[in-house]
């Protein structure tokens, strides 16, 4: 059994980011596929709401300047309503789409990096249709995943108002200490939500099934996970100068360019974020004594079935 010292997570992202370059073609292609559809929702969100955007706030600037009662008060009101529904709609489809579609890109990435790190040779087509094949696994699993998380943002923020009602005095400093409590915290709670992702695309396990599973696989390792987490947590709060580069004062394309950029770049450490947990998830099942046969199932040896293999 592998014995992982305080830094042992270093040797998970090497390896990581040798599965990437094992099979460059394979893992280059899933990248850009991954990329070129949030692209295309960010760029679709954008250029669709736009004039909607330009439409309301010309009405909403005109309602202020209307005399109320009239016939043309009327017609703004109405004006504003009609805009405020139709962006509320395309907004709540938009959120939609690109839940789904993260979902997707996260179980193929996980997909994609386990049968690299197995060595397995698959076409891209193949790997999709076994992502599309097995999609109620991961959003079950993700569904369960986002309730902990609703749950675990409700308590803190419970336990921030009353600290900042007590000490009113000292609310910056107060919510600075609480939410950097909490984010650590989530990060060492995340190990096992993150793992069970990875278990629900790789093995025939979901929602509380598949947390099970992680929390049983992860034992003896958490810690490692846990300095994973942190460091990608690190490497997304590095991106949040690039959307201060924003200004209204620069041309439209540049803008866009860019948050495009530093929403690829969001992607793109989430993605090797997947890969690491997905290797994690490897190394997590061989420091329990278990080892993978066939295409994507494991069993776990025993000590005595270990001594007899080596009888002769």
């Amino acid at each position: 059994m592998e014995s992982y010292t305080l830094f042992g997570f270093m040797a998970i992202l090497g390896e990581s980011l040798k599965n990437f370059l094992k099979h460059g073609k394979l893992m280059a292609s899933i990248t850009l596929l991954i990329l070129s559809l949030r692209s295309l929702l960010f760029l679709a969100n954008t250029f669709s709401i736009k004039p909607l955007l330009k439409d309301l706030i010309t009405n909403a600037t005109f309602l202020q300047l209307t005399t109320p009662g009239t016939s043309e008060f009327a017609k703004l009101v109405t004006a504003v309503r009609q805009d405020l529904q139709v962006f509320a709609g395309l907004e709540w489809i938009f959120i939609v789409t690109i839940y789904v579609t993260s979902l997707f890109c996260a179980a193929t990435t996980i997909l994609a990096s386990g049968v690299t790190h197995r060595g397995i040779d698959i076409s891209i087509k193949e790997l999709l249709l076994r992502v599309v094949k097995s999609w109620k696994r991961p959003f079950i699993t993700w569904f369960y995943i986002a309730l902990f998380e609703l749950g675990y943002g409700f308590l803190t923020w419970a336990t921030l108002i009353p600290l900042v009602l007590i000490f009113p005095d000292h609310v910056t400093f107060s919510a600075i200490i609480i939410f950097i409590l909490a984010a650590v915290f989530l990060s060492y709670l995340a190990v096992v939500w993150n793992l069970a992702f990875v278990v629900s695309v790789l093995e025939e396990k979901c929602g509380i099934d598949a947390l099970g599973r992680a929390a049983e696989l992860v034992k003896g390792l958490k810690l490692c996970g846990f300095f994973l987490n942190i460091v990608f947590g690190i490497l997304s709060l590095v991106l949040i100068p690039g959307f201060r580069l924003v200004n209204s004062k620069q041309l439209t394309t540049i803008r866009l360019s860019i948050v495009l950029l530093s929403v690829n770049c969001s992607w793109l450490i989430r993605m090797f974020s997947l890969m690491a947990f997905t290797v994690f998830y490897y190394e997590c099942k061989n420091n329990q004594g278990e080892k993978e046969i066939g295409s994507l199932e494991y069993t776990k040896l025993s000590t005595a079935a270990q001594v007899s293999a080596d009888i002769p």
